[in-house]
């Protein structure tokens, strides 16, 4: 019991110690903290946290024992006990206090406390020291032979690894660290206190080492030994250290390195031997001071007193520091390897347990109720904020710098605490801020008295000099203005003067200009003058107070704004509307769409029309931007004629416009203005300086709410209708429909992969001979392209070519065609090529300069490759396609006109045009037999060629009845899959089957003959 006493007596001095280390505006709170930690930490120990710790256990990790709860039937070894181990805990809780002294609430604290002494202390002492009244499986550490004789770990780290989760959830202390981030000294306002508490401390440790051998015998003498070597050690390695790293002894660091060096011992200062126990207190004394040093310059953890490095830090060297310092026959393990393992795993569990357990409570508990104090109540103190009283004068000396600083306010007053220390201060400093209010209010009056009848001279000097419209009037009466005044009232000065400003006002703005001349305040705002001829102006009146004539009025001025108004408008028109058309741009096409979406949602249903000019980019390239910009003219022209007064036209950007229409009922009304639309297209643009254009558009549509209820996503939806439109060919109009999605994502999917797709070698030419229909030899080849995709495996040109025309790969494409075109000319048998160019291609500027470099670095003639256009390339810019074409005829090159028929104005070009092969379109050959027209169309273009000398070739012929026709009516070759099918160039097909070639050559002259019938037998045989 008197070693309890002791322990008793460290408590008193923590209090000291901890109250002495923080400034005198909070060392009363930290007092409270100390008391209070200690009496609810027994309440909370006796309650449960003794069961808890040395109450027998089986497959719980803690103690539960009914005789314990309570102290419930304890004899009277078992009370002394509990007395000696109750201090234990008082400390454990009580280190925490300074940890977060100056900014933790007291009632946070306390359940804080309450929770370290009912759970989170019980528990680890259980597992170390469980077995103190008796075996116990609980106390695994313990019997493993883990050593820690009074608590360096089981009390101390404990303390100190909570007081570190608890400075990191609340933070610094104000004014902690520099705006450099260095840490700023805050230095306690007592340190004769704090140096009093230690030397209680070290009295006190006499009996927490002592005492816990829990009887007199002769080994206390050497415990009490080693404590007093280790404390004094330390104090002294503080010292020494301190005076090396500042140049003079701050009272903190001996203060650590003496608490350091008795919390290292405390674990074996029943085992050592008192030369170990010196250098134990020594680094426990040196491993303080650089654990505090180290959590406030390197993690920025503010520890108000250096708890956490005195015994968190100190704690795990002593504990460690046993198992190599004390003798090895004295260890429980029998090793010091083996007895280091163990300590280490001791002080691991340790740390994981109450730092992790202490973060997660405090963590939570600021969840639900802030435990951090305001920065207005850590500014004043937690003495007067939690406890209504103050120590000391620190707070006159803070109003005082505040003063001499000029940060105090006038009215700032200190109160007076009668029979305080502090009362004659406060009375003073009181009646000097009365003095000194005083003494500034008649200044105050004085500069107001001076400014005010310098602003009168003023007013009067330059009212009329301005060029703003001044008033001046008193509660609403007009007593002066200048010239400009009566030019915006439309009346003379003279007729003004002594009537109401209210007369000329209409009523919304009579009511602002009413309660800003009651309430004497400042007036900006726009409001609007009637005039005398009863026209509203708009002006900005700007208004205040002054003295006028020795009187106080207001004066007013106004600001004419009918211009800025004017000016606001046209500049408001012009961030709205585009330039060159006139057209709403997207800014106020968004709006509109937002209003008309909104309707829809009503009933009013709406729609949105995306347009884009076809090849806008080629018209641009090939006349100039002035051609294109007439374009974009016209184009806008043409919107607006084809839409109602209620429908909206708009230029997002470039060659992209938009249309929203109005009032949609029905999908056919959204059907029939695209079809309008696309055929007000038709006619070709009439452009000055060129010759007339063809431009046609691609026209995707989406209907609200149908199949959107937003305005991005029904401009997403019709976006999507726009992207197949372009995808079908262009110059044609598509209506949103499900599922069109799917398709865009797959055609995307394949546009990403054509970018790798030419590196890779996945494209490769397929051949399909072209035979003579008179000998039945094959004259030439056509190179059709395929893609070999790794994972699609073999793609169909139907697919990925479109998607090349629209993403503009089919450039990089066309001429990688071209070349290994030439490859195989060059390095084969083969003897003639037909290469198929893309419109897109054809148009491209670089083009031809492109072709003759290719074919010139491959050393072929150009007379053994024959290029396949079609009509849409002559459809777009006909005057430049026939001067292409003639200067390719002229280096040798031969032109066949593919897919021939399918146009509406085919016939018109062959006498135009230098064609040296028409290719008649697969369609009309597969309808032989089954169509009468397709018999008299074939033979129609077969007479044409002859007649022009242009050599006929059909396409797609597929079965023998097909070829004879075609040989018999004269055409000139055939092409198909009866012939031969496209094949790589290593299988491709060198003859023709025997039982075709009968068939052809059999055939005798040409002969104007009918369609064959639909049972013909089949001469394949």
């Amino acid at each position: 019991m008197g070693a309890a006493a002791l322990v008793m007596m460290m408590q008193v001095g923590f209090l000291l110690l901890e109250a002495g280390m923080v400034r005198s505006k909070n060392s009363i709170n930290v007092a409270q903290k100390n008391l209070l930690d200690f009496v609810f930490g027994v309440v909370a120990f006796a309650a449960v946290g003794f069961m808890v710790a040395f109450g027998s256990s089986t497959w719980l990790p803690f103690g539960l024992d009914s005789d314990f709860l309570f102290l419930r039937n304890m004899d009277t070894w078992q009370a002394g006990f509990f007395v000696f181990q109750v201090m234990f805990c008082g400390t454990a809780a009580t280190i925490v206090s300074g940890a977060v002294a100056e900014r933790m609430k007291l009632v946070a604290y306390v359940l804080g406390s309450v929770v370290l002494s009912a759970l989170i202390y019980p528990i680890f002492v259980h597992w170390t020291w469980g077995a103190a009244l008796g075996p116990n499986s609980g106390a695994f550490l313990g019997n493993l032979g883990f050593v820690d004789f009074a608590g360096s770990t089981v009390v101390h780290s404990t303390g100190g690894w909570i007081s570190l989760a608890a400075c990191m959830v609340i933070g610094p202390r104000i004014g902690r660290y520099g705006a450099d981030g260095r840490p700023v000294r805050i230095a306690g306002h007592s340190p004769v206190l704090s140096t009093t508490g230690a030397l209680l401390l070290f009295f006190g440790w006499i009996g927490f080492n002592g005492g816990s051998t829990l009887q007199a015998s002769e080994a206390v003498a050497p415990i009490i030994l080693n404590t007093v070597l280790a404390g004094g050690v330390g104090t002294c390695v503080g010292y020494v250290l301190g005076h090396i790293q500042d140049g003079i002894v701050l009272p903190e660091k001996s203060l650590s390195g003496m608490l350091g060096g008795l919390v290292a011992v405390t674990a074996g200062c029943h085992v050592l031997e008192p030369a170990g126990a010196m250098l134990i207190g020594a680094i426990g004394g040196l491993v303080a001071i650089a654990g505090n040093d180290f959590i406030e310059r390197r993690l920025k953890i503010d520890d108000a007193v250096g708890a956490i490095g005195v015994h968190a830090f100190a704690g795990v060297a002593g504990t460690l520091l046993l198992a190599l310092l004390a003798p090895v026959e004295r260890l429980p393990a029998g090793s010091r390897f083996d007895q280091l393992y163990i300590q280490i795993f001791g002080a691991g569990l340790n740390f994981y347990w109450s730092f992790g357990l202490g973060y997660l409570f405090f963590a939570v508990l600021d969840r639900f109720m802030p435990i951090r104090v305001t920065s207005e109540v850590e500014e004043i103190g937690l003495n007067v904020s939690e406890h209504g009283s103050r120590l000391g004068i620190g707070h006159v000396e803070e109003a005082l710098a505040g003063l001499v600083d000029g940060t105090t306010k006038l009215g700032h007053r200190l109160p007076v605490e009668a029979g305080g220390d502090a009362e004659k201060l406060t009375t003073l400093f009181n009646r000097l801020m009365d003095n000194i209010e005083t003494e500034e209010r008649a200044r105050e009056e004085l500069r107001a008295l001076k400014r005010d009848t310098e602003e009168a001279e003023r007013v009067t000097a330059l009212a009329n000099a301005t060029f703003e419209a001044i008033v001046i009037h008193e509660e609403g009466r007009i007593v002066d203005g200048n010239k400009q005044l009566s030019e915006l009232a439309g009346l003379p000065l003279e007729e003004l003067i002594g009537r109401s400003i209210f007369e000329f006002l209409p009523p919304p703005d009579m009511d602002i200009l009413t309660e800003a001349v009651a309430a004497g305040a400042e007036l900006n705002r726009e409001i609007n003058l009637k005039r005398a001829d009863g026209e509203l102006v708009p002006i900005e009146a700007r208004g205040r107070e002054i003295v006028y004539r020795g009187k106080r009025m207001r004066i007013g001025c106004l600001v004419d704004l009918r211009e800025r108004k004017l000016a606001e408008s046209h500049i408001r028109y012009l961030a709205l509307h585009d330039p060159l058309t006139g057209l709403p741009n997207r800014a106020l096409f968004n709006e509109k769409l937002a209003e008309s979406v909104a309707m829809a949602r009503q009933g009013a249903g709406c729609a949105v029309v995306m347009v884009d000019i076809d090849h806008f980019k080629d018209i641009n390239d090939l006349h100039g931007h002035p051609a294109g910009d007439a374009v974009i003219r016209e184009t806008a022209h043409r919107l607006q004629q084809a839409m109602s007064r209620h429908d909206v036209a708009a230029r997002l950007g470039g060659d992209e416009f938009a249309v929203i229409l109005a009032n949609v009922y029905f999908h056919a009304q959204v059907e029939d203005f695209c079809r309008r639309l696309a055929q007000a297209f038709r006619s070709p643009f009439e452009i000055e300086g060129c010759e007339r254009l063809k431009c046609g558009v691609s026209i995707g549509a989406a209907i609200a709410p149908e199949h959107a209820e937003s305005s991005e996503e029904l401009v997403g939806r019709a976006d999507i209708a726009l992207y197949h439109a372009k995808n079908s060919g262009r110059n044609t109009y598509k209506i949103f429909k499900s599922g069109m999605n799917e398709l865009i994502e797959k055609r995307r999917a394949l546009e990403i992969d054509m970018d790798a797709a030419l590196a890779r070698g996945e494209f490769e030419l397929f051949l399909q001979p072209r035979v003579s229909a008179v000998t039945a030899k094959i004259h030439s080849y056509e190179a059709l392209l395929r893609w070999n995709h790794p994972q699609r495996g073999l793609v169909s040109p139907v697919d990925f070519v479109a998607v090349a025309e629209v993403s503009g790969k089919i450039i990089a494409l066309g001429e990688w065609v071209i070349e290994e075109a030439c490859r195989i000319l060059a390095g084969t048998e083969v003897e003639r090529l037909s290469i198929n160019v893309s419109p897109l291609q054809f148009r491209h500027s670089d083009f031809q300069h492109r072709l003759g470099e290719i074919v010139r670095a491959s050393g072929v003639d150009p007379r053994r490759i024959e290029l396949e256009i079609t009509e849409s390339v002559l459809i777009d810019d006909d005057r430049r396609a026939l001067q292409i074409l003639k200067e390719l005829k002229a280096v040798g090159f031969t032109i066949a006109l593919d897919d021939f028929g399918t146009g509406y104005s085919s016939l018109s070009y062959l006498s135009r045009y230098p064609f040296d092969a028409i290719k008649i379109d697969r369609s009309f050959v597969s309808n032989l037999g089954l169509d009468e027209s397709a018999a008299v169309i074939v033979n129609t273009i077969i007479d044409l060629g002859e007649r022009l000398g242009i050599k006929v070739v059909a396409e797609g012929v597929e079965t023998i009845e097909q070829a004879l026709f075609l040989a018999r009516a004269g055409c000139d070759e055939l092409q198909g899959y009866l012939l031969g099918k496209p094949v790589a160039l290593d299988e491709r097909v060198r003859t023709i089957p025997a039982s075709v070639a009968v068939v052809l050559t059999g055939s005798s002259g040409r002969t104007l003959i009918e369609a064959p019938p639909l049972a013909m037998e089949s001469m394949a045989g």
